[in-house]
């Protein structure tokens, strides 16, 4: 690792919303190695916030060793690595870069395909992929959307999303209730109160909505409740994590195709498909599932088990850990960064 310790993490809320969460992911890689992460947020830090709430998170407190600060206060130094999500958050790391810094330090986690979009950031994640920093796709979807804009020079990995799927898992066989209990949320698309209506004077269902950004136990009580889980991502996702752990409980996914999903959607055979924002498609594939077989609806839950065991926090870890050995050799190789003091280029 060199004399390479600091990375400064860029988080734009404490919300724990996918891709945060992914972003704390990564924090608690580069601590298990042995890095010294800075995480910088616009809102300030407070005890006993929802995402500190999540077990493998609840340690990361100032309390605990781990220094917080605005992103205002972020001042990339010639030996610190900074790593960042949103796109514009360059816009705040580019002019607090020391003349020393190169802009390989900068380290970007392209967690959708939202980011080869022109109308996205309105154009600003396109022309930024331009830029010869170190990048991080989560899966190979991900990667061809961006893969044209995307500067050849640049330190390039895929390392598959991983998730602490085990939470959210419940071994279940068997077939379906009845009714047959169908979950969904509803913070993304209205589409699931739409099924629910064309539905609702079908005694074989029964319909439970999430319709406000809540907790993991709520999550997880949700999963483990519903026979059938529709799946309602916006049209361009990078990953879409409340499929896989609907999945880890033993649930029958509904999905359409939204892009980055298809890393862990195998439509047909550990999911099933319907329409974007086509609540007729959902509901049709819905009333298919009542003559299922019981062959098939355990065919369909074992595949989604087998899923979801791919994406570990674990592998992931292990790929972080080999990048930043590339990255930090070939920045190595680039030659002296700068006096030996930080303090003449970098504000403490």
């Amino acid at each position: 690792m060199g004399d390479w310790k600091r990375i400064y993490f860029l988080t734009p809320t404490w919300r724990p919303v996918g891709g945060v969460v992914k972003i704390f992911d990564y924090i608690n890689h580069a601590r298990s190695l042995g890095y010294e992460p800075v995480i910088a947020c616009p809102e300030p830090y407070k005890p006993g916030l929802p995402l500190f709430g999540i077990p493998r998170f609840s340690d990361i407190s100032p309390q605990n060793g781990t220094r917080f600060t605005t992103l205002e206060k972020v001042s990339i130094g010639p030996g610190d690595l900074a790593f960042l999500s949103w796109p514009t958050h360059y816009e705040i790391v580019e002019p607090r870069m020391s003349r020393w810094t190169q802009h390989e330090q900068v380290i970007y986690i392209v967690q959708n395909v939202r980011w080869a979009n022109p109308s996205f950031t309105n154009g600003y994640a396109v022309r930024l992929l331009s830029r010869p920093m170190a990048w991080i796709m989560t899966n190979d979807v991900v990667l061809e959307a961006v893969r044209p804009y995307l500067n050849a020079s640049s330190i390039t990995e895929v390392i598959q999303l991983g998730h602490d799927s085990g939470f959210f898992a419940r071994e279940r066989t068997g077939g379906f209730g009845s009714p047959i209990r169908v979950g969904y949320t509803t913070w993304k698309s209205d589409v699931g109160d739409r099924v629910a209506s064309l539905l609702a004077d079908d005694p074989g269902f029964e319909f439970r909505a999430i319709r406000n950004p809540v907790g993991w136990d709520e999550l997880r009580e949700l999963y483990h409740w519903a026979d059938v889980f529709l799946a309602t991502p916006l049209i361009e996702e990078g990953f879409y994590l409340p499929g896989l752990e609907a999945m880890a409980a033993g649930a029958v996914v509904i999905s359409p195709d939204a892009g980055g999903n298809r890393a862990y959607c195998d439509f047909g055979n550990n999911c099933l498909p319907a329409e974007f924002d086509d609540a007729e498609s959902y509901a049709g594939t819905l009333k298919t599932l009542r003559s299922e077989s019981l062959e098939n609806i355990e065919r369909l839950r074992r595949n989604g088990y087998e899923t979801v065991k791919r994406h570990t926090l674990e592998h992931e870890r292990d790929r972080f850990g080999a990048f930043l050995q590339r990255l930090t050799g070939h920045l190595d190789l680039l030659g002296p960064r700068g006096p030996a003091d930080p303090s003449v280029c970098r504000q403490p």
